[in-house]
């Protein structure tokens, strides 16, 4: 009899677990070295290459660079934590092997840098779904074959291109830097730059179209049976819009840049030289504290700037107040209500009351846990909910005591997805928290 497990994956739960996202991503210097070791795979054209022990230890010797002899204990433990998704070990030739996650881990990652250096695909992906679905008979089949995948590799190109504009952007911005440049440089470093930002915005006005076309083209062959299929890609072709609305604002923000430029290229050559000569001297004078605050030294022993003024004679007309008396204010009496009052003076003792009570259950968790006990705090909720019978009173000490704890190294705080029920309060239910001191 075949017994089917419910239990289902959880991937923050599965991921959080143990040792398991230090396993799934080294830290740096470890990353490095799989990564330095791939580069030497590649480029030796050996997909399956098999290297000894003695090359992995090289490997972290060249990333670490270590000045002095690094304990080979060391680099065993890292080679013991790789060889759970990383590396494969053969006991019988004594040579390691990448496994596959290890080719997808570094494949994935340079490909993502990659495409930040390398022109789109953007125009030709979206050109070959749109001739696909034209010449498609079966929109189910044109999905399932064609559209599914597509979806990622036009998801990556984006991303791509985005970086390719930001990278275009930071670079028009430093080449628009007035401080040292001359003009003509100035004009020749942003003409180019100014070349790939046109391309990149060609690129992104081609994927609007296209994605435009998509959706006419698949509006034309909808049905009651494609209905889902449709509704779909429109989804994805509206969230695909959105990214590109995205990065075309990143665009507009060069335009600032060149206006100033013009600006600037515009501007007589002595005002030019004015704005060198004040960056030079702001750049070269320090700001000191003075007796009436802040105060400029400037270079060379240069004398401040001294603003004179006239002083203002004022006319001063004094007011008699024999001749003219001031009117008498009205003065309003209020009567005291004394049922707001009273009204009143009951919340702030129930306020302080639960704040007292607060503090007592706080202090009654933190001592248990003190003393290293495990405390369920989901339990003590309700049991703070029956003695108290006020929901306040238990929702501040279950968060206080969180807040207070989870920042806290040497206490453990375990949120489990069973959730806690009490038949005293139907409506309540929260997740099983387990609170306990580190030994």
């Amino acid at each position: 009899m075949k017994i089917e497990s419910n239990i289902e994956f959880n991937f923050f739960t599965e991921i959080s677990e143990g040792k398991t996202y230090n396993q799934l991503f080294p830290k740096r210097e470890v990353g490095l070295a799989v990564i330095y070791l791939y580069e030497n795979i590649i480029s030796d054209d050996l997909y399956n290459r098999q290297f000894t022990e003695r090359e992995i230890h090289q490997a972290f010797k060249d990333v670490f660079n270590h000045n002095l002899r690094e304990q080979t204990e060391d680099y065993s433990q890292y080679i013991y934590e790789l060889q759970e998704y990383f590396l494969d070990y053969n006991q019988e030739i004594q040579k390691y092997i990448f496994k596959d996650y290890a080719y997808k881990f570094c494949e994935h990652a340079k490909n993502t840098l990659k495409g930040a250096f390398n022109p789109t695909k953007i125009k030709t992906l979206c050109s070959d779904i749109i001739e696909l679905l034209k010449t498609a008979d079966d929109v189910q089949m044109w999905f399932e074959n064609h559209f599914v995948s597509f979806k990622p590799k036009l998801g990556e190109q984006i991303d791509f291109l985005e970086k390719q504009i930001a990278k275009s952007i930071a670079q028009i911005k430093k080449d628009t830097d007035f401080s040292e440049k001359s003009f003509i440089d100035i004009l020749k470093s942003v003409e180019k730059s100014l070349d790939k930002a046109r391309k990149q915005n060609r690129e992104l006005r081609s994927a609007y179209e296209h994605t435009k076309k998509i959706r006419t083209l698949i509006d034309q062959r909808e049905d009651l049976s494609t209905i889902d299929l449709v509704s779909d890609v429109n989804s994805f072709i509206s969230y695909t819009n959105s990214r590109l609305n995205t990065i075309d604002k990143k665009l507009e923000r060069i335009q600032p840049r060149i206006r100033q430029l013009f600006n600037t290229l515009n501007r007589p050559r002595f005002n030019s030289k004015i704005q060198k000569f004040t960056r030079y001297l702001l750049d070269k004078s320090e700001l000191i504290s003075a007796k009436q605050g802040k105060e400029i030294v400037f270079p060379n022993n240069l004398k401040s700037i001294q603003i004179y003024m006239d002083t203002p004679n004022f006319t001063i007309l004094r007011k008699d107040v024999d001749l003219f008396p001031s009117k008498p204010r009205k003065i309003n009496s209020y009567k005291e209500n004394k049922e707001v009052v009273n009204k009143n003076k009951q919340k702030i003792k129930k306020r302080l009351f639960q704040q007292k009570k607060i503090i007592d259950w706080e202090n009654y968790i933190l001592s248990k846990i003190d003393l290293g006990q495990q405390v369920i705090l989901s339990e003590i909720f309700f049991e703070i909910m029956i003695q108290e019978n006020d929901i306040e009173i238990a929702m501040n000490v279950y968060f206080n005591v969180i807040r207070k704890l989870r920042k806290n190294t040497k206490i453990s705080i375990h949120l489990d997805n069973k959730l806690e029920e009490n038949n005293h309060f139907k409506n309540v239910t929260l997740w099983k928290t387990e609170v306990q001191k580190l030994r």
